[in-house]
Formats: C-alpha cells, sequence, structure tokens
C-alpha cells in the first residue's frame, strides 16, 4: 500500500516549503523595483492566473489521479512520451547539486555571525584588498569595494580571476556541503510523512522572521524611502516587452511546476483530495510571500542608503549578492547585529531546505515507483546514495574557482530543458491524453465539477504562455559570462547545453526507440495505455 500525508496540512506546507524558496527573497522584489514598481503586479498576477496556477493544478492532478511520480504516470497518459518524467528527475537531480552549496554558503555565515565584530563589516582583515572601503556618511564620496563584498568573494569563495582556473577545493566549504546534506538527509529518509513533520518547522519559521524583520525595517531612518522606491508605479514600463516575459519567467519557475516534486508530492494525497483547491491556495501563498518579501528587503535598502547618504539605485541588487552582501551589511549596522544576523541566516536555511528535499523526493519517488520490486524497501539506502553522488558532484562548486561551475548549473539546469519539458507535459495532457478526459478524470476523484476556466487554461491560454517563455529565452539568449565582464570558455557553454540536451534526450530517445519497436501505427503507440 502506498505511503501517504498523515495530514492535510502536511501536503500543503510542503508544497508551500518546495514553491517558496530564495528566488521569493533575492529575486521578486528586483524585478517589482526594476519594471514599474507596482504596475509590475499587472503582467505578474496576469502570468499566475494564465499559468501558475493552472500549471499547478496540472501536475496535482497527475499525481493524485494515477498515485505515481512523475516516471510512471507519464507512462500512463502517452507510453510515447513516457520519458518527460525522467527528463523531469533529471532536472531535480541536477538543481539539488547546486542548489544545496547556497546552504553550505549560509552555514558558513551562520557561523560566522556569533563572532563580534561581525567579520564582514570591517577592513584590514586578511582577505581584504587596499580598496577596502568601509563606507559611512563622512566617506560617502570615495571609490572602494565594501567589506561585505570582500567578504563573501575573497573569504568565502576565495574566487579565482577566470572560469578556466578551477584552483583547489576550499574544504570549509566543503565541510559545510557535507553538513547541509546530512541535514537534508535527516529530513527524508523516513519518508513523506516524516517529511510532513519537518516542514511544520522549515515551512513556517521563515514567515515568523520576515515578519520580525519587516516590523524591525519599518521603523529605520530611510525605510519609507526604499518602499516608496519599490513600490512607485511607472505604467510606462508595461509598454516594453521585458515586464511581460520577466513576469512569465518569474511565476513559471518560482512555482516549481516541471520538477518532478508537485507530482511526486500530489501522489501521496488521498484520492479525494481537492486538489483545485490547493493549487489556488498555494499559488497565493507563494506569491504573496514574494511581494511581502519585498518589503523587508526593500526597508532595509532604504536604510543602507540613507546610512552610506548615497542614491537607493546604488544599493540595490538581486541574487545571491543581495542577501550574501546587500542585506547582511545592513544588519551589521543595528544594535545587536550578531542576533540579527543570526536569524537572517537560519531563516535562510529553513528557506532552502524545503526546496531542497522537495527535489531529491522527486528523484527518490520517481526512481522507487520505476522500480518497487528493487528500491521500495530501500529507500533510506537509496537517498544515502544519492546524496553521496549529489556531493561529490558538488565539489567542484566548492573550489576556489567552483563559483563559475555554480553559475553554469544554475542558469543551464533549469533553463531551456525545463521550459520544453512542461511544455511537452501540457501539450500530451490537452492534445494526446485528452484535455476532456483528464477533466473527468479530476472531476471523478474530487467529487468536485470542474469549471470552464481550467478546461480554457489547460488547452488554450497555459501553452501558448508557456510557448512564448520558451521563445522569449531563445530570442533573448546570450552567451554566458561571469558578472558582466568575464567571458566563459568553449566548455561553459558545452556542459550548459549538454545538461539541458540530456533533459530533451530523456524524452526524445526513448520515443524513438519504441516507435522503432512499436508493431502498431504512430497513433497506436502514441494513445495506448500502459
Amino acid at each position: 500500500e502506498r505511503e501517504g500525508w498523515g495530514k492535510k496540512i502536511d501536503f500543503i506546507l510542503s508544497c508551500v516549503g518546495f514553491a517558496v524558496g530564495f528566488g521569493n527573497i533575492w529575486r521578486f522584489p528586483y524585478l517589482c523595483y526594476q519594471y514599474g514598481g507596482g504596475a509590475f503586479l499587472i503582467p505578474y498576477v496576469l502570468s499566475l492566473i494564465v499559468c501558475g496556477i493552472p500549471l499547478l493544478a496540472l501536475e496535482f492532478g497527475i499525481g493524485q489521479y494515477f498515485m505515481k511520480g512523475p516516471t510512471v504516470a507519464f507512462g500512463n497518459i502517452c507510453p510515447l512520451l513516457s520519458g518527460t518524467g525522467f527528463s523531469m528527475i533529471l532536472i531535480s537531480f541536477f538543481v539539488a547539486i547546486y542548489y544545496v552549496v547556497i546552504l553550505a554558503w549560509i552555514l558558513y555565515f551562520l557561523f560566522a555571525s556569533f563572532i563580534a565584530p561581525l567579520p564582514w563589516t570591517t577592513c584590514g582583515n586578511p582577505w581584504n584588498t587596499p580598496s577596502c572601503l568601509a563606507r559611512n556618511g563622512s566617506n560617502a564620496n570615495l571609490s572602494g569595494t565594501s567589506p561585505s563584498v570582500e567578504y563573501f568573494n575573497n573569504r568565502v569563495l576565495n574566487i579565482t580571476s577566470h572560469p578556466d582556473d578551477a584552483g583547489p577545493v576550499k574544504w570549509d566549504l566543503a565541510l559545510l556541503l557535507i553538513l547541509a546534506w546530512v541535514i537534508v538527509y535527516l529530513c527524508i529518509f523516513k519518508g513523506v510523512q516524516w517529511t510532513g513533520k519537518v516542514v511544520y518547522f522549515t515551512a513556517t519559521f521563515p514567515y515568523v522572521v520576515l515578519i520580525i524583520l519587516f516590523i524591525r525595517g519599518v521603523t529605520l531612518d530611510g525605510a519609507g524611502d526604499g518602499i516608496r522606491y519599490y513600490l512607485q508605479v511607472n505604467v510606462t514600463k508595461l509598454q516594453s516587452v521585458d515586464p511581460w516575459r520577466e513576469a512569465g519567467t518569474q511565476i513559471f519557475y518560482s512555482l516549481g511546476a516541471g520538477f518532478g516534486s508537485l507530482i511526486a508530492f500530489a501522489s501521496y494525497n488521498k484520492r479525494n483530495n481537492n486538489l483545485l483547491r490547493d493549487a489556488v491556495t498555494i499559488s497565493c501563498i507563494n506569491c504573496g510571500t514574494s511581494f511581502f518579501g519585498g518589503f523587508v528587503i526593500f526597508s532595509m535598502i532604504g536604510y543602507m542608503a540613507k546610512q552610506q547618504q548615497v542614491p537607493i539605485s546604488e544599493v540595490v541588487t538581486q541574487g545571491p549578492g543581495l542577501v550574501f552582501m546587500v542585506y547582511p551589511a545592513g544588519l551589521a549596522t543595528l544594535p545587536g547585529a550578531n542576533f540579527w544576523s543570526v536569524i537572517f541566516f537560519f531563516m535562510l536555511i529553513t528557506l532552502g531546505l524545503d526546496s531542497q528535499f522537495a527535489m531529491v523526493e522527486a528523484v527518490v519517488t520517481g526512481l522507487t515507483d520505476y522500480w518497487p520490486e528493487k528500491l521500495s524497501k530501500r529507500k533510506p539506502w537509496l537517498i544515502a546514495g544519492l546524496s553521496i553522488v549529489m556531493f561529490l558532484i558538488g565539489l567542484t562548486c566548492v573550489t576556489k574557482g567552483g563559483f563559475y561551475i555554480f553559475n553554469l548549473f544554475n542558469i543551464y539546469s533549469a533553463g531551456t530543458g525545463l521550459i520544453i519539458t512542461v511544455l511537452i507535459e501540457i501539450i500530451m495532457i490537452s492534445y494526446i491524453y485528452g484535455i476532456n478526459r483528464y477533466i473527468g478524470n479530476i472531476a471523478r476523484i474530487t467529487e468536485k465539477s470542474v469549471w470552464v476556466n481550467w478546461k480554457i487554461c489547460w488547452f488554450l491560454l497555459t501553452p501558448i504562455m508557456i510557448g512564448a517563455v520558451l521563445i522569449f529565452s531563445i530570442i533573448y539568449y546570450s552567451p554566458i559570462t561571469y558578472g558582466k565582464s568575464i567571458p566563459y570558455p568553449w566548455w561553459g557553454e558545452f556542459i550548459g547545453w549538454l545538461m539541458a540536451g540530456m533533459c530533451i534526450a530523456c524524452i526524445v530517445i526513448p520515443a524513438i526507440y519504441k516507435l522503432c519497436k512499436a508493431d502498431g501505427s504512430f497513433m497506436e503507440v502514441c494513445f495506448m495505455q500502459i
């Protein structure tokens, strides 16, 4: 008998924990600021309605109806394209390799947060350069490098000058990478019922800290300027294609469709669970978290700009630079800086843990469902084996040149391959399996009628939007660089596209093999159910 969630809330919190990750904190607020402030919410909410919620509901329905992970479920939907499930778990495998490296960096900062004064606040340390400048109101006109920037680049990463220079493994980061994997393993090795209890803390604690940081942030001098900068409405920005492209891309990635995790989680649901309501609820929580996180981030950015007497545009940034350079530098100026740093980085750990073990769970569920006789009773050993393999590959990201490899994984592991996989997924459901048949499946197990708006999205609007995201990703593609000035050698592009190609090959190669070996026609192979 298939394992199941202990309570409905276990499933909700697990999905919220998976969907709400680092991108909600370090990417959405920046996009909102860059593309018209409050006006950016128009394309963002439209993308949520047209693409985000329907995709979430689609994957919940696949998992809950077939009660299997992605590797088996798609074989029942369309045997010819059964490799779609393996493409999903390969994407999760690739992303889990580098995502846990971020946890290792956070652990580094967490332990360093117990040192007084905080090591990223001062110059004159062995890792600082002569250009280090601890900026304040009296030296605002001087040029130099922030000590927080030098701490991350020179102390934590000790980054080399070029991608060709890999350098040796940084054993302090390697040990923290081991610790991160041990924590992940302990969260999931007993199965989803155990994981469902872990997320009671890991999925809710970030909200407690965000509320605390918000209350502290809005009381700071200059916080109002930062929030106004975040929300200022500039409707003219919407005349460009950029905010619409970025809104669709952000929604597509932030909810976690195409990784197999949502299908795996839903496969452990009770048969009659109201999955459509869950999709709406989880999507709104995820996007609400992104919006609220912007207030937390920009209140601090406004305060820092006021302290340093510089424009907000010189402080604002996105990505790892925000959580490892800018925000810690702001916290360091507050009374009780060590306390604020500890709770901030501990929050980031819980924020990333949920997403990490959801991706590992997708791989594990996909493999155990496909080979149940061999693997279902050896699940703890399978998780341990996968963790060791991913750790060994992840060591390439904790060398002195490891950030260049991390950047490769970040850009290519869930890029074009993920978009194509999700596009094939929704085409398979709507046009091969049949949209009416799928809606009938959902209505039968939930014992509730499926409104026509779901059909319109699944059959028409969502595929069009995913196709648009794919086209934009191709049109706006540019060769990978570090920053804006350091190009990668040829092997960078090769490895990146190799990862994307492997994900697509998981779908294409089995399909070609089945067509060559099948006795029936193309239509018979495509529509014949297992």
